[in-house]
């Protein structure tokens, strides 16, 4: 029986996975490619914020967890919760 490639809620997650699985066990589900394009949304502007040490701390170990960077992490949840209390006004 051939196996899946499960799918994955963060970077974190399929580094612990490929941590602990072969490649080879799932070699019928890759596809070859010929190139690699990493598309990135156009960011416009920068904003910044001053946060103490402890919360900028957390932000990073939290960040680290999840498998991306910082500001990423709080990039995604400003627009996640823009866009519910924006659907609640």
């Amino acid at each position: 029986m051939k196996k899946k490639i499960p799918e994955f809620k963060s970077v974190a997650e399929e580094r612990k996975f490929w941590d602990t699985h072969s490649v080879a066990d799932y070699l019928d589900e890759l596809k070859e490619t010929k190139e690699i394009v990493f598309e990135r949304p156009a960011l416009k502007r920068n904003f910044q914020m001053r946060l103490d040490d402890a919360t900028i701390n957390r932000l990073r170990k939290l960040a680290g967890i999840k498998g991306v960077d910082v500001s990423t992490l709080i990039r995604n949840w400003i627009k996640k919760h823009l866009d519910k209390e924006l659907k609640v006004a």
